[in-house]
């Protein structure tokens, strides 16, 4: 399990990646991919990508995100999913 404290926007937030979380950051990262890799189909996995990323926000990060910050702490939380697999 990693716990980091990030800052978005002058904000402070406390992240906790654990095994369900991490599911929750691959999930989002094969469906950005999905859409990158397929435009048409973002109408079809938009809600998808909602629900995910309310998920993710929900489970791993503390206090809750306001709206203004979301787009940077989900950034910040997928960097530390792809760090979690860097280490040795």
């Amino acid at each position: 399990m990693a716990k980091e404290k990030i800052k978005v926007n002058n904000n402070a937030y406390t992240v906790m990646l654990n095994e369900q979380t991490q599911m929750y950051a691959m999930r989002l990262r094969r469906l950005y991919q999905q859409t990158y890799n397929d435009v048409d189909s973002f109408d079809e996995v938009s809600s998808e990508i909602s629900t995910t990323v309310n998920n993710l926000l929900k489970q791993a990060v503390s206090p809750e995100v306001r709206e203004d910050d979301m787009d940077g702490v989900i950034q910040q939380v997928l960097k530390m999913y792809e760090k979690s697999f860097q280490k040795p």
